[in-house]
């Protein structure tokens, strides 16, 4: 049998050191960009050359076994291919210390993740942990072994500090917005999620149409991923009893699950918004492309990783970092 090719062995400081003719400390030092006025420039420039030629790579494992100090910041989210926990990853890494990196856990199967994501990122020595969207179980059961940050958990009287969204003020945007245009008889299509996140929109938005002489008519439309595809079947099946309640609106808990509606709408000739008012939640970049448009409340899915990374820096350096109520705004 043919032996397997070896892998080309990756540089190392001490190799790096012995091009140069310098000691290990010193590449330490240009390749942090801690030898500003300890080192001369030459010499300076003389480390890069080698970095270059030996492709040189810091090893941020092992420099963190070395000096004790963890540098990796686990973020665990569910629906991967939802855009809007993306925008949230790109507001994290945006903001996060430049000595931090980032780690990706999502769910091995279904559209959400369990405790078991969680004790796998746990397993690893880790400076901080950003959970998205938790369910009340796994918080119910989470022991934290580094400093945590929660991203829109829901109503949450913990301990950890939590960004959260102005729920309540999303509800009252999108139902004044829909009672205004005249509806009074409501559908909501929502996930079928253990979440205070997820219960927390329906449920304001409930009483806030409750308190305008409107309602919710028929059962809700929930649906176990958060896809185009899993709603659009979910209104077929649900359309008839929907016509027999004289629905004519609907309330989709996230943008993805409105475009199923609109993609049901169109198939089958229902006029939007002529027959049927369509609102979502997230306004996730394509909801102005589609035809017609959807009106959706923005809930600043940057910022929430921005501000998520600014609690964590302020964790991983030692001070106390509190929860924040982010704003809402209604687009139309």
């Amino acid at each position: 049998m043919t032996p397997s090719p070896q892998r080309p062995r990756r540089a190392t400081a001490r190799d790096v050191a012995e091009l140069v003719g310098c000691s290990v400390a010193t590449v330490s030092l240009v390749v942090n960009g801690k030898a500003a006025g300890r080192l001369t420039p030459s010499l300076q420039e003389r480390v890069r050359a080698a970095v270059r030629q030996l492709d040189y790579r810091v090893n941020s494992t092992a420099s963190a076994l070395a000096t004790g100090t963890p540098t990796t910041v686990a973020f665990v989210s569910p629906d991967p291919a939802n855009p809007f926990f993306a925008l949230v990853l790109e507001g994290l890494v945006e903001t996060l210390d430049e000595d931090l990196s980032v780690t990706l856990l999502v769910p091995t199967r279904g559209g959400d993740y369990d405790p078991r994501t969680v004790q796998r990122a746990l397993a690893g020595d880790l400076a901080g942990l950003v959970l998205v969207a938790p369910s009340r179980s796994l918080l119910d059961a989470l022991i934290p072994t580094c400093p945590v940050v929660l991203l829109d958990a829901g109503p949450y009287d913990g301990d950890l500090p939590a960004i959260e969204l102005d729920v309540e003020s999303a509800a009252r945007h999108i139902a004044n917005h829909l009672v205004d245009l005249g509806h009074r008889r409501f559908a909501y299509v929502g996930a079928d999620r253990d979440k205070l996140s997820v219960h927390q929109r329906r449920e304001a938005l409930a009483a806030q149409l409750h308190g305008l002489g409107a309602s919710l008519v028929v059962p809700d439309v929930l649906v176990g991923r958060i896809s185009t595809a899993a709603a659009l079947e979910a209104v077929r099946a649900a359309w008839p009893e929907w016509q027999a309640a004289g629905v004519t609106a609907v309330v989709c808990g996230d943008d993805l699950l409105a475009y199923g509606v609109l993609q049901f709408a169109q198939a089958e000739g229902v006029a939007v918004p002529g027959r049927l008012s369509v609102t979502g939640f997230n306004d996730l970049p394509y909801s102005g492309m589609v035809s017609p448009s959807l009106t959706t409340v923005d809930l600043s899915a940057r910022e929430l990783g921005r501000l998520a990374a600014a609690a964590l820096n302020d964790l991983v350096g030692g001070t106390a970092a509190g929860s924040v109520l982010v704003p809402t705004r209604l687009v139309v």
